[in-house]
């Protein structure tokens, strides 16, 4: 008689236990994720994942699941690659009053901005496994910046334009912007010594001031596509080359502004820096860069410089301070013809050219210095 009676009392049980389980499971639970420090592609951060469950209930098994794009490897989760995202999903136990702090590490392969919104919970009771979902709001986000690349890509006579871009903007000095004192050079004019420091070093030392505001570089970047069938990695190339050039040129303290036809992911329009020349300026074109998307259509850079550049440089009283620097892989007939106009109305203009081995450069006309960076 009492095991006809416990039958039906487990069955009650089991039965009250599912429906406080399906009422109640998501109640004070949270899920905080959390990236590490940005980073540059190729380099390693984590991520965070906080499970907090406030209540008396134990979640025997929960899974929490969120996407990013791809370009992230997270590992200790299990990843599944769909199209151009990646789903992850991490298994967790929690008891009553539990939290759970576990750090995946990350490995960012790719340039790009990357971005967790949403998390999607996934219950299961201890009885029949039973399915209950539930969502929680995320903001969290990743910088991968672009590499710099690497001087061998370099030739002769492009470390010596750069040195010419240096010497051509040192040429006049903020005499009035005092930054610091260096060691004298067979270049530097006897004024600029600075006398009381040379005698207490007992060596030839030079007043180092900013360049004045009126020189300037401007670096633009084209992201078309240089042909039909064309290896992807040459428009990363030339992103990375912008990194570079920015590096470098702010490291000098030289002014600079970026101009781009590329496409912001957020804001999803033209990406332009005014100038400057701080560690902030560096930081922040680093950004935009890591935040161009490649996968947005643009328009012919071509259109850029007839409708904006061209005609501010018109207006210009004086064209002899700004030096213009093309980044382009694509070698269209009218980028062509409207950089040659550009350089004519400025002096000159400066043509760098991401290429593989088996393209050939096109670009043939004397207003324009024209160099061909290796692509490996």
């Amino acid at each position: 008689m009492q095991i006809i009676l416990i039958i039906p009392i487990v069955f009650i049980v089991f039965y009250l236990y599912k429906l406080r389980f399906r009422k109640s499971w998501a109640d004070n639970l949270n899920v905080e994720l959390t990236f590490g420090s940005d980073i540059v592609e190729g380099g390693e951060t984590v991520l965070s994942e906080v499970i907090s469950n406030r209540k008396k209930m134990r979640i025997p098994f929960l899974e929490v699941r969120f996407q990013v794009a791809k370009g992230l490897e997270i590992e200790n989760g299990q990843n599944v690659t769909v199209s151009d995202r990646t789903n992850i999903t991490d298994i967790f136990s929690l008891r009553k009053y539990e939290r759970i702090t576990r750090t995946l590490p990350v490995h960012g392969y790719k340039r790009g901005y990357y971005e967790v919104l949403l998390t999607s919970l996934v219950g299961y009771d201890m009885i029949g496994g039973a399915e209950h979902y539930t969502l929680r709001d995320q903001n969290t986000s990743l910088y991968v910046y672009p590499s710099e690349l690497s001087s061998d890509r370099f030739d002769v006579s492009f470390s010596k334009m750069l040195g010419d871009v240096v010497t051509r903007s040192f040429l006049t000095e903020d005499v009035f912007t005092f930054r610091g004192i260096r060691d004298y050079t067979t270049l530097d004019t006897m004024s600029s010594i600075n006398w009381k420091a040379t005698a207490a070093t007992g060596e030839l030392k030079v007043n180092l001031h900013d360049p004045t505001s009126s020189q300037e570089i401007v670096l633009i970047l084209n992201v078309e596509e240089p042909s039909v069938l064309f290896d992807s990695d040459l428009i990363e190339d030339s992103i990375r080359l912008i990194m570079s050039l920015t590096s470098f040129f702010t490291s000098k303290h030289i002014p600079l502004r970026f101009i781009t036809n590329g496409k912001d992911i957020i804001l999803s329009k033209e990406i332009e820096e005014d100038s400057g020349s701080s560690d902030a300026h560096r930081h922040r074109i680093a950004m935009d860069l890591a935040r161009i998307d490649l996968s947005k259509k643009v328009r012919p850079l071509s259109q850029i410089l007839d409708e904006r550049i061209i005609p501010n440089e018109k207006k210009r009283s004086s064209q002899n301070n700004v030096t213009y620097i093309l980044v382009s892989s694509c070698q269209r007939d009218d980028l062509i013809k409207t950089a040659g106009e550009l350089a004519e109305l400025v002096g000159s203009l400066i043509w760098l050219c991401p290429l593989t081995p088996s393209m050939e450069a096109r670009v043939n006309d004397d207003r324009i210095h024209f160099y061909k960076i290796k692509h490996e």
